[in-house]
């Protein structure tokens, strides 16, 4: 098995996203501070709070959910855009599952320190099946769930 291997979620669609969520938070910040009509009174008051709360979520989703996952030869790290990288040895992950609600995502459930701790990855990341095979072929101590043994070869 190849070490030093980087999976990546899409660089376009993540710079995409980032950039119209910028955008359309600079719109919802000038019609918030501009003159209001009474005309259309209730929808520039209204609208762009509503903006704020949708690129609030985009933001969040592109800049502090996992980037990119980088298998070194005795650990993997979960690298963000905005967020301290996570290193987790291989032999402290003890589960992995498909959780379906409320986003489609990976479960990770790792120890350190002596506690569990969960960290979950986007499932938009590029070849995800092959680094999910990966990572069980690192860690056989994993113990998968009934979906995750089916895509796990």
């Amino acid at each position: 098995m190849q070490d030093n291997k980087i999976f990546r979620f899409p660089i376009f669609l993540r710079t995409v996203s980032i950039v119209i969520g910028l955008l359309a938070l600079v719109w919802a910040i000038y019609f918030i501070t501009g003159p209001i009509s009474q005309v259309d009174k209730w929808f520039k008051k209204v609208a762009p709070f509503i903006v704020l709360v949708l690129v609030g979520n985009v933001m969040y989703k592109n800049l502090f959910t996992v980037n990119s996952l980088f298998f070194a030869e005795h650990s993997l790290k979960l690298r963000f855009l905005l967020r301290k990288t996570v290193s987790i040895n291989y032999n402290s992950l003890r589960k992995m599952e498909f959780q379906l609600k409320p986003r489609k995502t990976i479960k990770l459930t790792f120890e350190q320190n002596g506690e569990n701790k969960i960290i979950k990855i986007n499932r938009g990341i590029n070849n995800i099946i092959i680094a999910l095979n990966m990572l069980a072929g690192k860690a056989p101590q994993i113990e998968l769930d009934e979906f995750m043994q089916t895509i796990i070869s």
